[in-house]
């Protein structure tokens, strides 16, 4: 059980935590209502959007939960005690699917095409898509936000009628081994994606890659990326993907396709939330490329 002092500190880091989360929530929503951006500026406030999800959001939400559950553990409230708890939990089961599977999408959308230019014909109504789904979900969040605080300080239910309570020794076994088991695949799933977010892109040298068009392949995590690469009279005329990850952001990663044109490489900038992919498809240029010498 935590002593007094402990408790407080706990309360104090919690507090700081939800205000970071809102905070960040808030900041988000104050550079999405900017309006008449010109593409370079958009991706820039794009950019910051992102950034402050991944940095702020995500770590913050992190931190609120870690800090609530520690709260419920060692002390004499518990998890499933009072049905207020539960309301809390429960609530922040439903931020957390509204902003990972609605929030975090939209945000990672709309700055990887802004980082492409928005040229293509489809690409702003894509665009709007996600640009119209953020600020009811943000609203949604920080409605749920304040919903949570309420029930903390107004703890409107009371405590339950258990028959069987869980013990406090297999309630830390149980969430110690979350714990755990989350931070392992997430720190294994965060060095696998780097790995490949900072693999080295070779140079080839195409002088020496006859004219043709040439195929180069690279996996990753049980996906095929597969190009065609189009050279004539030492340039790349045309890069053509002939296998890619079905998805929205793959599709996106293929806006690299004109900076190697143009750099004559496939060593360029990758789409940003898009970069694992983009990265799979410069490898594959460069496998191609380097296969025909």
């Amino acid at each position: 059980m935590l002593e007094k002092t402990g408790r407080r500190w706990l309360r104090v880091i919690h507090i700081v935590f939800i205000a970071s989360l809102m905070g960040g929530l808030a900041s988000i929503l104050t550079i999405h209502l900017i309006s008449g951006l010109d593409t370079h500026q958009l991706f820039i406030a794009n950019y910051s959007i992102y950034t402050l999800f991944n940095m702020v959001v995500t770590w913050s939400f992190y931190g609120v939960v870690t800090t609530g559950l520690v709260y419920s553990v060692f002390t004499h409230w518990g998890l499933t005690k009072h049905w207020w708890i539960i309301g809390k939990w429960t609530g922040t089961v439903v931020l957390f699917v509204l902003v990972w599977i609605w929030l975090g999408p939209a945000i990672n959308g709309m700055v990887a095409l802004s980082d492409i230019g928005m040229k293509a014909s489809d690409v702003p109504h894509d665009y709007a898509e996600y640009h119209n789904t953020l600020t009811p979900v943000i609203a949604v969040a920080m409605l749920i936000m304040f919903t949570l605080i309420s029930i903390t300080i107004f703890r409107p239910w009371g405590q339950r009628s258990q028959k069987y309570e869980m013990r406090r020794g297999m309630v830390l076994s149980l969430t110690g081994i979350g714990v755990v088991l989350g931070v392992s695949l997430g720190v294994i799933g965060y060095y696998d994606l780097e790995s490949y977010r900072n693999m080295e892109i070779g140079n080839p040298d195409l002088n020496r890659v006859p004219d043709g068009i040439h195929r180069g392949s690279v996996s990753y995590s049980g996906f095929e990326y597969t190009v065609a690469v189009k050279v004539n009279e030492s340039m790349i005329v045309g890069v053509g993907v002939v296998q890619n990850r079905d998805s929205e952001y793959a599709r996106f990663a293929e806006g690299i396709i004109p900076r190697v044109i143009e750099k004559q490489s496939p060593d360029v900038d990758g789409i940003t939330g898009a970069t694992t992919t983009s990265k799979c498809l410069m490898k594959a240029i460069e496998t191609a490329l380097e296969g025909a010498i």
